[in-house]
């Protein structure tokens, strides 16, 4: 990572003092059945509120005319294809969020490359996008991850919270750097909703505080929410407070993870990181 920084007003577009992405990880029910026991229904079958959440989410940002990343996990989409084409439709973008939520780093090079790669031509077909984006399952990445992410010239990743900003990797220095968009446990519905079970209210407040902070920095907060999650009625809630307080500032960059990416990358950049 570079260690020049440019001040707050060179990092975002002009008029804008930090950046706010909201990305959405479709993980149908293998995010689930990947994490718990096979025989353990209770939670397995609460994703079943998926295709619901999907929607409320997609009615939430069309209300508010805001635009977001959709990481799609490949099975999902094949599952419900016309919810990929519904959020392609409304101008979201569509990134890679691995093939059946399996984690990377229990797989070899060639696995995690064949995985991308199934996935990304689910995606394609299926929305009529190339995904340039891409997030791993869980955050279980290893160091073969984001080299076969350059090889499939993807543009950016979020899995590494390596601070407030995004920053330049560069694993294989035959392939160009990935902007990698730093995620956070703390900016997880999953965390907030289903290992703490906070009332919306109080999430919402987690939240605001920490974009003030990262306002004040001019930081990027990258939010990571789930349908069968933040899809429901009152955590969609904290997405709807958290969206409105951050449109009424005025000063906020809300959208999708690869224009803020090739925004960066362009803009900005730093020198990369070499693994």
């Amino acid at each position: 990572m570079g260690d020049a920084r440019p001040s707050g007003s060179e990092r975002w577009p002009a008029g804008y003092r930090c950046a706010l992405s909201v990305t959405i990880d479709v993980d149908g029910r293998y995010g689930e059945a990947n994490y718990r026991p096979a025989d353990d229904m209770y939670w397995i079958s609460q994703t079943a509120y998926d295709p619901r959440g999907t929607e409320r989410l997609l009615e939430l940002l069309a209300d508010r005319e805001t635009f977001a990343t959709f990481c799609w996990v490949g099975r999902a989409a094949v599952d419900h294809p016309m919810h990929v084409r519904s959020a392609v439709a409304a101008g979201h973008e569509i990134a890679l969020h691995s093939w059946d939520h399996r984690p990377y780093n229990r797989m070899t090079p060639q696995e995690q490359r064949a995985d991308m790669e199934q996935s990304l031509e689910a995606l394609q077909r299926i929305s009529g996008m190339t995904p340039v984006g891409h997030k791993t399952a869980s955050w279980r990445y290893d160091e073969a991850t984001h080299r076969v992410a350059q090889e499939l010239g993807l543009l950016w990743v979020m899995d590494e919270p390596g601070g407030d900003l995004p920053y330049l990797i560069q694993p294989a220095s035959t392939f160009p750097p990935l902007v990698q968009l730093p995620p956070s446990r703390w900016f997880d519905d999953y965390t907030l909703f289903v290992d703490h079970v906070l009332p919306p209210r109080h999430a919402f407040e987690l939240w605001r505080d920490d974009l003030d902070v990262l306002r004040d920095e001019a930081g990027m907060m990258c939010l990571t929410l789930h349908p069968f999650v933040s899809g429901r009625p009152g955590p969609s809630r904290t997405l709807a407070w958290l969206l409105d307080y951050a449109i009424d500032l005025g000063d906020v960059w809300i959208d999708r993870a690869d224009r803020m990416a090739r925004w960066w990358s362009g803009n900005v950049g730093d020198v990369p990181d070499s693994v």
